[in-house]
């Protein structure tokens, strides 16, 4: 019986020593199979590990690297958000994050991330390089070239480096500097007649760092055809950060603008958020309105991004009175790469309007729920589209169905 006993009291000291030696030999295994290119081999091993260790952090690491190099982009991309779900700022997770989705051709998310790496570890070589590994695969080459020379400033026999910019020198990424698009817009008012609104644009961005608008619009609504001519620039900076500056013009306009000038500066905030913030102003011909608006963006998991924005609006009427209002809108949208997204949206608010009466000012609200979608079925040619329903109070209803091409170059 003394021996009985002996036994079973060893076996119960020893065994979370056997398992955990034995669960080290199989994470050796999978690590092996990994680095030899054996993925599936790979998962069926790292999986069996979680299975009686959900908490193994190398593991489930190993796991997302086996499923990413095989392919399973969203499969790796789960396992790494579920390391950063138990340590949100596991270094490793968040550069694997990254890189699955470059892979998925979601670059804008994958920026954000490894910007925020950079900001906390400015002298980590492993983080610019694949600032600069990912700005080459979205085809920004002048980009990834500043990122490639900030890390032979941190470490100037590194390789990796080295093989980047001679990507960069002897095939530059397959990227377009320039981008037209035209467009049209067709109106259905329950009660007035419909109107209709095209647009040409270009956008350059062959200077580094800049980029540059031009574009002009028709419009024929509520019995008058106007035209609009707008120009604008926007500087992005290594950060993620930009600023974006838009003016417009259209003399004797009565429903365009006559002029306006606007401004917005984007900022990453960390986690996913990316805060904007701007003003507008506008002379119509019957009054002068500023507007200041507030936005955040949520780049969350299952490629999905949450835009929320107010705006609160100042209109002074010529004939005298003025108006306060605001208006709010949610939109969600998901991506597939950043040229292919569907979204959704809602929006509410108020406007102001003269009435003739003592009071002079009234206030009209409305309510706008859209649809739209935009894909590049090839790299230089993309199609976007956009419905959208308006009910304004006093049961008039705006039905717009807007249709666009684009064509880089």
């Amino acid at each position: 019986m003394l021996t009985v006993c002996t036994f079973l009291l060893a076996v119960s000291l020893f065994a979370p020593a056997l398992a955990e030696a034995e669960n080290g030999r199989e994470l050796d295994r999978g690590v092996a199979q990994v680095r030899s290119g054996e993925y599936n081999a790979a998962v069926a091993t790292l999986k069996e590990i979680l299975e009686e260790d959900t908490g193994n952090r190398e593991a489930r690491l190993w796991l997302a690297r086996a499923l990413g190099f095989s392919g399973d982009f969203a499969g790796g991309e789960k396992e790494y958000r579920e390391v950063l779900s138990a340590n949100p700022g596991d270094v490793e997770a968040r550069l694997g994050l990254a890189d699955v989705l470059a892979w998925q051709k979601r670059y804008r998310e994958a920026g954000l991330i490894l910007s925020d790496l950079a900001k906390e570890r400015p002298g980590d070589t492993e983080v610019w390089t694949r600032r600069g590994k990912v700005a080459f695969w979205a085809g920004e080459p002048e980009e990834a070239k500043r990122h490639f020379d900030r890390v032979l400033t941190l470490d100037p026999g590194n390789e990796e480096a080295r093989r980047g910019l001679d990507l960069i020198a002897g095939k530059p990424a397959r990227g377009y500097s320039r981008e037209a698009e035209l467009g049209a817009a067709y109106l259905r008012i329950r009660r007035a007649n419909p109107g209709s609104q095209v647009h040409a644009a270009i956008r350059d961005k062959s200077v580094t760092g800049w980029e540059f608008l031009g574009r002009g619009d028709y419009l024929h609504r509520f019995g008058k055809d106007e035209g609009r001519a707008t120009a604008g620039i926007t500087r992005r900076w290594d950060s993620g950060g930009s600023l974006r500056a838009e003016g417009g013009i259209s003399p004797d306009a009565e429903v365009f603008s006559r002029a306006s000038l606007e401004a917005e500066l984007a900022w990453p905030l960390g986690g996913g958020l990316v805060g904007y913030a701007g003003g507008k102003y506008a002379n119509y011909s019957v009054a002068d309105a500023w507007n200041a608006v507030a936005a955040l963006e949520w780049y969350i998991r299952g490629s999905n991004a949450l835009f929320a924005r107010y705006i609160l609006t100042r209109t002074d009427f010529d004939a005298g009175g003025s108006s306060t209002d605001g208006s709010w809108m949610i939109k969600l949208s998901h991506f597939r790469t950043d040229d292919d997204r569907i979204w959704a949206y809602y929006s509410r608010g108020t406007e102001g309007y003269t009435t003739g009466t003592a009071d002079q000012i009234g206030n009209i609200s409305s309510d706008t729920f859209g649809l739209g979608g935009r894909t590049f079925p090839v790299p230089r040619w993309g199609i976007e589209g956009n419905i959208e329903w308006q009910e304004r109070e006093g049961g008039n209803h705006y039905f717009t169905v807007t249709a666009l091409v684009v064509r880089r170059f």
